[in-house]
C-alpha cells in the first residue's frame, strides 16, 4: 500500500477558448508596438487580425433545413487553430499584472 505523505494536491484548469474571443484587436496591435514589433512586421499582424468576417450556419438534420446569418465584422478575437493564436494571446495578457 502506497502513502501520499499526507500532502495536499490541487489543480486549476482553465478553458481559454472564450478568452481568445475577448482580445480587442486594436489594443493588441498597440501592444505589439510596445514590444517593438513595428513596420512591416506590425503590418503583417494588422492584416492577419483586421477585416475578418464571420457568419454562422445553422443546420437542422431532422427537418433538412439550413440557414445562414449575415456576415459580421470581427473586432475582438485572436484566430484559433493557428500557431500565432497562443502567441498573440500571451502578448495581449502578459502585462495585465501591471494594471490595477
Amino acid at each position: 500500500m502506497s502513502s501520499n505523505n499526507e500532502l495536499i494536491v490541487g489543480g486549476i484548469f482553465c478553458d481559454l477558448e472564450k478568452a481568445f474571443n475577448c482580445v480587442n484587436n486594436d489594443i493588441l496591435l498597440l501592444k505589439l508596438e510596445t514590444y517593438e514589433i513595428t513596420g512591416k512586421d506590425r503590418e503583417l499582424y494588422h492584416y492577419y487580425l483586421k477585416d475578418r468576417y464571420q457568419r454562422v450556419l445553422i443546420y437542422n438534420v431532422t427537418q433538412h433545413y439550413r440557414t445562414l446569418s449575415n456576415w459580421a465584422l470581427i473586432t475582438h478575437r485572436v484566430p484559433q487553430g493557428y500557431i500565432l493564436g497562443p502567441l498573440l494571446f500571451l502578448l495581449y495578457m502578459i502585462d495585465l499584472p501591471h494594471y490595477k
